[in-house]
């Protein structure tokens, strides 16, 4: 045993003699968890359970979330996404529920996640906040149109810039560099806030909008959403990342039933990645890809699992959003090999101290 520890302080204070440790680390080669990368947690933190089947929902936690008895069987993940609706928010003119995303904070950091965050307007089965659509705003659409069950706000109304416009600076005023914020999304008009629709404002009144974001994140990265040319170009030209939202959309039984042969994988983002002029931002700023529907919808589909992995290498994606869905056992070590591809991966091949 004297012997053995006389060898091995040898072998430590040897180099100290020439005042140098060389160290030659070994590779490795597992899934590495950093920050800003990686497979997303989705309206949850770590720990909490994944989404039943197919389902999720929009609508952003307001409470403690409540962990799981098991550890879920869900990759590890540094990103924890919440999105929340406007009513949620601002439920009256002005007093903002900053509680619900700073315990969302609490609950991420607890987990060694940061938060990325989106505030949204209105979709389908969530409205504009009540008091919004009685302040005398005006409405894109009509009660007897096709979609008049959905109150759509026109967004050149001055009313809409100023509220929405209020909500996005309270909110930028309050968390630009926040420490453990990973990212913000832009969200300006239409449903979910993502850019696009048939009641579109002016482009002035929609850089407007989007400047609310530019100048108020200086330091929190943001993304903007794939959708709208002129606003992919324009924000990207900026400092925004970029982030879409039908990750995986092949060609299939959905669109077939819109008698249209399309999809978002095959037919637009490819096109629109280059209209834009935005191939080289993931060498600056974020790339945040969002599944269209679920990994066990793609496998029911039998869509391309392949194909849409290699993509997503192919756009320098950091994140991924599979809506904490579970991930079909028979793809589960493709999506590991995956996840070792995505964001950066540093190796260290000698350490001179």
């Amino acid at each position: 045993m004297r012997l053995l520890i006389a060898v091995l302080l040898g072998a430590l204070l040897a180099p100290a003699q020439s005042d140098k440790l060389v160290f030659w680390p070994k590779e490795i080669d597992d899934v590495l968890v950093n920050p800003g990368m990686g497979i997303q947690t989705f309206q949850r933190v770590k720990g909490v359970a994944v989404n039943p089947g197919e389902k999720w929902s929009e609508v952003g936690p307001t409470e403690k979330l409540e962990r799981a008895p098991k550890p879920p069987d869900f990759p590890d993940s540094s990103i924890a996404y919440f999105r929340w609706f406007w009513w949620q928010i601002e439920p009256e003119p002005g007093r903002y529920r900053w509680d619900i995303i700073d315990l969302a904070i609490a609950q991420a950091r607890e987990q060694g996640q940061k938060l990325a965050i989106r505030l949204m307007p209105y979709d389908q089965k969530n409205p504009l906040p009540e008091w919004y659509r009685n302040s005398g705003a005006r409405r894109a659409n009509k009660p007897e149109d096709k979609d008049g069950d959905i109150w759509s706000p026109d967004a050149d109304d001055p009313l809409y810039r100023k509220h929405w416009g209020g909500l996005v600076k309270a909110f930028a005023e309050r968390y630009d560099g926040h420490p453990f914020l990973d990212s913000v999304d832009i969200s300006t008009v239409g449903y979910w806030g993502e850019g696009w629709g048939p009641y579109l404002p002016s482009w002035e009144t929609h850089r407007a909008l989007l400047d609310l974001y530019l100048e108020g994140f200086r330091r929190t990265p943001l993304l903007v959403n794939f959708d709208e040319l002129q606003v992919l170009r324009y924000a990207t030209e900026r400092g925004a990342g970029w982030r879409l939202d039908c990750w995986g959309d092949m060609r299939g039984q959905y669109w077939e039933s819109w008698g249209r042969r399309w999809s978002h994988m095959l037919d637009f983002y490819p096109l629109q990645l280059v209209r834009a002029g935005a191939q080289e931002v993931w060498r600056r700023r974020p790339v945040s890809l969002e599944t269209c529907w679920t990994p066990l919808y793609w496998k029911e589909h039998n869509f391309d699992l392949d194909y849409i992995l290699e993509q997503a290498l192919r756009w320098h994606a950091s994140s991924i959003n599979i809506k904490s869905s579970p991930i079909p056992p028979q793809w589960r070590a493709k999506f590991d090999e995956f996840q070792k591809k995505i964001g950066y991966r540093f190796v260290l091949r000698r350490l001179e101290l």
